[in-house]
Parts: C-alpha cells; sequence; structure tokens
C-alpha cells in the first residue's frame, strides 16, 4: 500500500513538473511583466514577456488617430483582453493599469478591455515602434470608436509601457 501512494505521489509530482514546462519564459529581453492578482506566473509571482512572447499571441491591428502622431497611423498589437485572459485574471478583476517606465499609469477598466479593441502595440506602420513614437511597446486606444474617445483622454495613451498589473 505504501508504495503504491508513493508511485502515485511520484506521478503527480512528474505530471506537475511536465504541465510547468509548458509555461513559456522569456529568452531575451522583458518586455512586459504583468503583476497583480494572476494565475499564470513564470517569474516569481508575475508573468514576464520578451517581444517573441507577444507577437506569438493573437494580435490585432488597426488604423487610427494618433493624437500624438500627425496623422492616421496603423498599430499592430495584443489586444489588452487577450493579455488578461492569457495570464488568467480574475472575474473580479476591476481595472488594468498600464505602466510607462517614467511611472505612468493608465488604468483601464476591464469592463472597457473586453468591450473594445485596446491594445499594447508592438508595431507603427508595419515596423517595430522606434523610442521616437513611444516604442517599443505603446498602449493604444481605437479612437475609431467616439465612446473610448470620451473614456480615455490623449494623456491616457501610455509610451514605453513596460508593466500591466491588474487590481480590484
Amino acid at each position: 500500500m505504501r508504495k503504491l501512494i508513493v508511485v502515485g505521489m511520484l506521478g503527480l509530482l512528474l505530471a506537475g513538473t511536465m504541465a510547468f514546462a509548458d509555461i513559456p519564459t522569456p529568452e531575451e529581453a522583458v518586455m512586459l511583466t504583468v503583476s497583480g492578482t494572476i494565475a499564470l506566473r513564470n517569474v516569481g509571482d508575475e508573468f514576464h514577456f520578451d517581444m517573441n512572447m507577444l507577437q506569438e499571441l493573437p494580435y490585432v491591428e488597426y488604423e487610427v488617430d494618433d493624437p500624438w502622431l500627425s496623422g492616421t497611423q496603423e498599430y499592430r498589437g495584443v489586444k489588452l483582453q487577450t493579455i488578461l485572459e492569457y495570464v488568467g485574471y480574475p472575474a473580479e478583476a476591476d481595472r488594468a493599469v498600464i505602466v510607462a517606465a517614467d511611472d505612468m499609469r493608465a488604468p483601464v477598466q476591464v469592463e472597457h478591455a473586453v468591450e473594445y479593441p485596446i491594445m499594447i502595440a508592438y508595431q507603427l506602420n508595419g515596423e517595430a515602434i522606434s523610442s521616437g513614437r513611444g516604442g517599443p511597446l505603446k498602449l493604444v486606444f481605437p479612437y475609431q470608436y467616439e465612446e473610448v474617445q470620451e473614456l480615455y483622454t490623449h494623456d491616457m495613451w501610455a509610451w514605453f509601457v513596460v508593466r500591466l498589473q491588474v487590481e480590484y
């Protein structure tokens, strides 16, 4: 009986180790750190993405009048909703706070992230976003929806995004 319990425990341990082996970890510089109450973690109690990991997620692209750049721009990136679902946010989560390298914070309501294609962009007009244009990661709001322009002012467009924090 003891032998059966030990073998069963070893099997569970091995299965658990194999499950964790499927969780990707950054192989290059960390571009985005997701923290807060999340289910999936790959470094301590956070989830770290490098650029390749972000680009492997389903993407969205659209043209939008960027309030900080002249004229209509085409952005490609990952919907905020996709990132939240990937890391497993709790149903009770109220907002995702996007944090820029200079500690500027842009709180986005989770319900809006689900309703609208708010994105963490990594491409501008088909190329990587340069630091002079707010990259490598930039928070982009789909201003083609008038209500989004009312909910999130021009000042909410975060450049140099480095962190996403899930909050209640």
